[in-house]
């Protein structure tokens, strides 16, 4: 069986399948079909693993997943996540061998494929015994239905006018309106109306202004900006989540990973010096790090102060210097 994305938003229900197929892009919607899937199984209990699947993948682990169940749960849920750009034979082969446990549950996400993709063995076995689930870019009503969802289900109150604003402002994409709504649920709005009048204000610095001269190498107006936006009480884990944004960016620039990040023309020269600034354990200490700071932004940790950790992960970002650095006996100064 085959479904889009559109008929699975429609409906809010999904075939009955052991294996799911998520193919395609915008990903944060590969992601909606999966919470939906996790939510649908969880009514009993479930086991879940995750794979990140690349040119380096250990088969055995899952091999022995399909293979043995749960001591815990009566069920299991397998997610394949594959980061390159088609999916291992060595994968393709195995599943395609491999009888499926009655308990156990499949999801392969992979990234838009060509058209004869959909014409070989392993796309047509599972239309035929399985789920494919298309996902595609959303437009015209049914764009504007998954906005007035999206807000409503969030508790946010819009009117016809600011919603038309919404898609105005971010040409209709996706991406860029679930950022608008996490950044209301950071502020705390509950109004369209509000988080627009808040986006209008007149500020001297923004968080994009912070990740501009962050990419550019300058320092000290970097910690100017964000000492500035700590002033005005712009959401931490907003800006956290911007910069993990970039850090991750390099890094699958680096590796070459998938879902390739979308980098502007005119930024395209900017990220590639940058791949050549930073080695793999920079990168990849810095990522430990943001998910330290989310952690402590989560559980509330008053011992801990947020925005000296942020004004770390920023000079380590823009010196291009590993996190374990210590930056303590440092005198940094700031622009004027």
């Amino acid at each position: 069986m085959k479904i889009n994305y559109k008929q699975f938003f429609e409906h809010r229900s999904i075939p009955e399948s052991s294996i799911y197929l998520l193919v395609g892009k915008p990903y944060h919607l590969q992601n909606e079909v999966q919470f939906h899937i996790e939510f649908k199984l969880k009514s009993e209990d479930l086991d879940i693993k995750t794979y990140l699947i690349d040119s380096d993948f250990n088969l055995d682990l899952i091999r022995n997943d399909f293979e043995t169940l749960s001591l815990f749960s009566e069920k299991k849920l397998i997610i394949l996540n594959v980061l390159s750009n088609t999916i291992p034979k060595l994968l393709l082969d195995f599943i395609l061998n491999t009888a499926i446990p009655k308990d156990l549950k499949i999801i392969i996400k992979v990234r838009p494929q060509t058209s004869a993709f959909k014409r070989n063995k392993f796309y047509s076995y599972i239309e035929k015994n399985h789920c494919v689930i298309e996902i595609i870019e959303l437009k015209g009503q049914i764009l504007q239905k998954w906005i007035e969802n999206k807000f409503q289900r969030n508790k946010v109150k819009f009117t016809k006018e600011s919603l038309a604003k919404i898609l105005e402002k971010n040409e209709g994409n996706t991406s860029a309106i679930a950022q608008e709504l996490y950044k209301m649920s950071l502020l705390k709005l509950d109004n369209v109306d509000s988080y627009i009048k808040y986006t209008q204000k007149s500020y001297k610095y923004t968080e994009y202004d912070l990740i501009d001269v962050a990419l550019e190498g300058n320092l000290s107006k970097s910690l100017k900006i964000l000492q500035y936006l700590n002033m005005v009480k712009s959401p931490e884990p907003y800006i956290l989540f911007l910069i993990h944004n970039e850090i991750k960016k390099v890094y699958y620039l680096m590796f070459d990973l998938s879902p390739k990040p979308f980098i502007s023309n005119y930024k395209k020269g900017l990220y590639n010096s940058l791949v050549n600034e930073f080695d793999k354990n920079t990168l990849e200490g810095m990522l430990e790090f943001c998910y330290s700071i989310d952690k402590s932004i989560k559980l509330g940790s008053n011992n801990i102060n947020i925005w000296h950790q942020l004004e770390t992960l920023v000079s380590c970002f823009v010196m291009r210097k590993p996190i374990n650095n210590s930056f303590n006996n440092t005198n940094i100064f700031y622009a004027d």
